[in-house]
């Protein structure tokens, strides 16, 4: 299997439509790439400095989410472990996990495309335990994941039932 590059993103001047809409994109074509449709870019000053996709499956690593990986290529590529001032994009709103991580990074806001309902069984076959968690991680972290404004299809990219 392979993944998604990310590189061609990294350096991109976005503002949040934009970021939204990479980041579904790169989604998108990680699924057809044969890996879970997930990915996020972290953008600081409007310019991106990390961009990763979800890979779990490739890697067999099951925190390998798209937010952990971009929070882990943005933190490689400064040498650095905060990256306070800088905001998440997301392809879709994040678990518990990736919340947790950008938190420990300095990051103070995710924004998503596609809400957490729309992720389909067949990727969560836990969705209860995964909206527990994230309920658990909010009454911490309160305001840390909002929707964002975009014109991409978020919720395609998980294409049909498998």
């Amino acid at each position: 299997m392979t993944t998604v590059d990310v590189n061609e993103v990294v350096g991109a001047t976005l503002d949040e439509a934009g970021a939204l809409a990479r980041a579904v994109d790169l989604a998108r074509r990680n699924g057809a790439a044969g890996q879970l449709p997930f990915a996020a870019l972290v953008v600081r000053d409007g310019t991106v400095i990390g961009a990763g996709v979800n890979t779990a499956l490739a890697d067999h690593d099951p925190s390998a989410h798209g937010e952990v990986t971009a929070v882990r290529d943005a933190a490689r590529r400064l040498s650095a472990l905060d990256l306070s001032g800088a905001v998440v994009y997301s392809s879709c709103e994040p678990c518990a996990i990736c919340r947790l991580v950008a938190a420990a990074a300095g990051i103070r806001e995710i924004v998503y495309a596609a809400p957490k309902e729309s992720v389909p069984a067949w990727i969560d076959g836990d969705a209860a335990t995964t909206v527990r968690l994230i309920d658990a991680v909010t009454a911490v972290l309160p305001g840390i994941a909002r929707a964002g404004r975009t014109d991409a299809d978020a919720t395609g990219v998980f294409g049909g039932p498998r």
